[in-house]
């Protein structure tokens, strides 16, 4: 099944390609390495998910969703560039994030993430609810830029990195044809938020080295409290999509389906805490070292590995 999805989603990810390479300006933005695999990890993970979400509900993804989703994955590596590196004012976002057919790009960044941005719209089928969501989802990257603050709380990090995920995460939703039903705003919510807790997980040593402040990052010298709370955090999630008035085989398969992209974050918080108990129970990173702290997903045995607890967290 994940296979025949792949399928689909690079068909649609390969058009998309060859659209952009008609702009030789456009040409060099998407050929570099770090937007490719970005772009790349981006779409999967965010159509993927998608899909699984249309599987809960009972139903197929639709080839508008599919490309609006799709076409939005690449917008994402654009995001940065265009807000941070604009002079736009906060009026100007909000009216670009509804109706972006009205704004004059200034730049091929600019023009690129338009284009993409309003195919995107093209396909929606609420664009007014996605409007509301992708303007939360920028208040919270503007709460984020706030992390870079070492004197930050505990709740404070928490809070910011849980309305970034659960924005993003509702976002992607709204591209999806069928209504949110009672509580599944909340599980979704949710979700963003282990996903966040996630990416942290897997940016430890970057988000340490850059001093920017997360869930992850918030520890003494003790990995073990940082890990049981994305566990937790797991098991609430769990807990809000079983709540949901969906069939219960639906609800199941999804379960499983999300136990695949979640246990990444399992596996990578166990390796952290190998690496702390073969260091005198301290998870010094510095001591540590790059290199052995990167927990490696391409290796075929954790793969392996984070299908098995997929199958017993499910």
């Amino acid at each position: 099944r994940i296979k025949f999805r792949l399928n689909r989603i690079n068909k649609v990810l390969n058009n998309l390609k060859k659209e952009v390479r008609k702009n030789s300006e456009w040409i060099s933005i998407i050929s570099s390495k770090n937007f490719d695999l970005r772009l790349t990890q981006y779409v999967q993970v965010h159509s993927l998910l998608d899909f699984s979400l249309c599987g809960l509900a009972g139903r197929k993804m639709s080839n508008d969703e599919l490309k609006a989703c799709v076409y939005f994955c690449a917008c994402l590596p654009l995001y940065d560039d265009f807000f941070d590196k604009s002079n736009l004012t906060e009026k100007e976002i909000k009216d670009l994030m509804n109706a972006p057919n009205g704004f004059e790009p200034e730049n091929p960044v600019q023009e690129l993430f338009i284009y993409l941005l309003r195919v995107v719209y093209q396909n929606l089928p609420d664009s007014d609810l996605f409007g509301r969501y992708f303007e939360q989802l920028y208040y919270g990257q503007e709460e984020s830029k706030k992390l870079i603050n070492p004197d930050l709380s505990r709740e404070k990090v928490e809070q910011i990195a849980f309305q970034k995920g659960g924005y993003s995460a509702l976002l992607f939703r709204s591209i999806l044809k069928h209504p949110l039903i009672e509580g599944e705003e909340k599980a979704l919510y949710q979700l963003g938020s282990v996903g966040q807790v996630l990416d942290d997980l897997f940016d430890l040593w970057d988000d340490l080295e850059e001093g920017i402040n997360t869930i992850v990052t918030k520890f003494n010298n003790d990995f073990t409290p940082v890990f049981n709370k994305y566990l937790h955090e797991v098991e609430k999630l769990k807990m809000s999509f079983q709540e949901l008035n969906y069939e219960q085989k639906n609800i199941d398969n999804f379960i499983r389906e999300l136990m695949l992209m979640v246990n990444g974050g399992t596996l990578c918080g166990q390796h952290y805490l190998k690496l702390q108990a073969k260091n005198g129970g301290v998870l010094d990173i510095q001591k540590i070292g790059r290199e052995a702290l990167v927990c490696d997903m391409e290796k075929k045995s954790n793969w392996l590995k984070m299908i098995k607890q997929s199958i017993l967290n499910a």
